[in-house]
């Protein structure tokens, strides 16, 4: 038996089960020309052999891993680029992990724990990612200019020992760097992120047929969580192999090392399908949530997306059941016990009450997060925001000093992640703010085609169409379907369906969002005056702008178009007449 030393490269199509369901023939089109466009030419250019296609994905071999991860890095770039310009229903994203490692020579083929390390890698990559093992990692650094961030310790399925991963970082401005460890990708410690794995869907239907559209949901769901940066979800490949254990929850989790378990079971009745879905806590084998969805087989397409749709959405986001979850485990600990992804979980969940006392305490348990964990791309992000919120709001006597601390923290988090689509909305912003208005269109535009069914996303992009850039009857399209996806909603999805009504003209309907909004921040105050001004209701909106000269006397409407920023004529004109009317101008 032959075996010799190799840097092993395997790379998979994400939500390729989903996309060969809409079309198989043309899925499988655009793979092969993915494979003979992009893939062979680089694995030519850096001296690889491709060893086999499997299905949606393919195996690699390398004399070096430097070459092969010379290949990878240049592999995603292509594809980034080309995606930019596909339809999304058109556009295939690859994950790819590299591990280095003895492999066992069979003919034409490689196999071994070097390869099957390979294939988990790939699993823990992000989709348009690279995941790479410390061993390989270590034979690179300083010799391709770009940066990691440490995934921490894997236990790997079949695999003796654990092993440490790294996410590949291809901005350049990280060449060089080794970030702290995303905050858990490993289950045991409650004050990381939760690892969740999903079980093939059962098929509780006498047809055969309907098992197709039980792994298909199953898939999608893998794909759909993994989008998330606070989740690590096990791949897709794995977890066929646990078909049909979902009674043996609490050693699956142990061998998957994983925190829950989202099971589900489907049922064809008639031209109706039942599909019903629950969380399990590995550790005790308690059902944490569950939901049971009843959909017409007419369009069978459009009930799959919609029931993949409502689930990650009350899982996944910023208020979905993991994060409360965790929220719950952090509020039961000493201060001094809390680790980073702790301090982020409080401090969005402090954020988002708009108090003055809360914004505080939520800004320091942000900036606790990023000191205990430097390379928590997600507590970045939302310590940006939070500057945000104090600048356009008046919270501080220095706005512009509160936008340049916003950007600081938006360009670090978009170093470390630059796939995060929560990111790109505020560096859209950003670039709105600095006069490049395309640019912030085109922002959107890749947080969009990045997060196409998160509420989250949907819900914050709402009023940026509206008030930066877009169409706002756009805007309140968004808005509607990010509350329909989230029956969690926190208070501020409401702000942005109203700021998005107001721009579109719709008066009374943005006054009846307002009235579910955050509801004593100058910002609502200024949009309910408004609005009550351009109703003819001129007492109503005195009153509050009364209230808002009193209760926040920093609080200008000319800051608030200067730093939200509000470039959209139309948006502009409607406030600078209803300030006008209401006297707050």
């Amino acid at each position: 038996m032959e075996r010799h030393l190799a840097a092993v490269l395997i790379a998979d199509v994400v939500g390729y089960g989903r996309l060969s369901q809409i079309d198989d023939e043309g899925t499988r089109a655009l793979f092969r020309t993915d494979l003979n466009e992009v893939f062979e030419p680089r694995i030519a250019a850096h001296h690889g052999r491709l060893v086999k296609t499997m299905g949606d994905g393919m195996l690699v071999e390398f004399h070096s891993v430097v070459d092969a991860l010379r290949c990878a890095v240049e592999i995603q770039q292509q594809k980034a680029e080309v995606n930019v310009l596909t339809q999304p229903e058109r556009r295939l994203d690859f994950r790819i992990g590299i591990n280095l490692g003895d492999v066992i020579v069979e003919g034409d083929d490689i196999h071994g724990d070097a390869v099957n390390i390979a294939d988990r890698l790939q699993g823990l990559a992000e989709p348009g990612g690279i995941a790479i093992s410390a061993t390989a990692c270590d034979h690179v650094r300083g010799k391709v200019p770009i940066g990691f961030a440490s995934l921490g310790v894997q236990k790997m399925k079949s695999i003796a020992e654990p092993v440490r991963v790294y996410r590949v970082l291809i901005d350049p401005a990280t060449a060089g760097k080794i970030v702290g460890a995303k905050p858990g990708l490993s289950s045991g410690d409650d004050s990381k992120p939760p690892v969740i794995a999903v079980l093939p869907f059962e098929n509780l239907s006498a047809d055969d047929g309907w098992t197709r559209l039980a792994d298909g949901l199953s898939a999608d769901m893998i794909g759909d969580l993994a989008r998330y940066p606070d989740l690590a979800v096990i791949s897709r490949q794995t977890m066929q192999s646990y078909r049909g254990r979902a009674s043996d929850t609490r050693s699956v989790g142990r061998e998957l090392n994983a925190d829950y378990l989202l099971e589900g079971t489907l049922q064809a009745i008639g031209r109706r399908v039942r599909v019903a879905v629950q969380l399990v806590d590995t550790r005790t084998g308690a059902n944490l949530w569950s939901a049971r969805f009843d959909e017409s087989t007419d369009d069978f397409f459009l009930m799959q997306d919609s029931i993949t749709q409502n689930v990650i959405n009350a899982l996944a986001g910023t208020f979905g059941k993991l994060a409360n979850l965790g929220r719950e485990v952090a509020r039961r600990k000493p201060p001094s016990s809390l680790g980073a992804y702790d301090c982020y979980l409080l401090g969005v969940e402090l954020h988002d009450r708009f108090t003055t006392d809360a914004r505080a305490e939520a800004m320091r348990m942000l900036s606790r997060a990023v000191e205990l964990d430097p390379g928590f791309a997600r507590a970045w992000m939302t310590l940006g925001l939070a500057h945000a919120v104090d600048a356009f709001n008046a919270f501080t006597p220095d706005s512009a000093a509160s936008v340049e601390r916003w950007r600081e923290c938006v360009e670090k988090a978009l170093a470390l992640d630059p796939a995060d689509p929560m990111t790109r909305l505020y560096m859209g912003a950003l670039r709105a703010i600095d006069g490049d208005i395309s640019g912030a269109a085109e922002e959107y535009d890749r947080a969009l085609a990045l997060a196409p069914n998160d509420a989250d996303v949907l819900s914050m992009l709402a009023s940026s169409r509206a008030l930066v850039c877009g169409n706002p009857e756009e805007g309140c399209a968004l808005a509607e379907r990010a509350l329909r996806l989230n029956p969690q909603a926190p208070s501020w999805y409401s702000a942005q369906l109203a700021r998005a009504r107001f721009v579109a003209g719709r008066y009374a309907d943005s006054l009846s969002s307002l009235r579910q909004s955050p509801p004593d921040i100058p910002v609502t105050l200024m949009f309910r005056a408004l609005c009550h001004a351009l109703l003819e209701e001129p007492a109503q909106a005195q009153s509050i702008a009364r209230r808002i000269a009193v209760e926040f006397p920093r609080f200008t409407v000319e800051n608030f178009i200067r730093t939200y920023p509000v470039t959209n004529p139309l948006a502009l004109a409607a406030i600078k007449e209803g300030a006008r009317r209401a006297g707050i101008a």
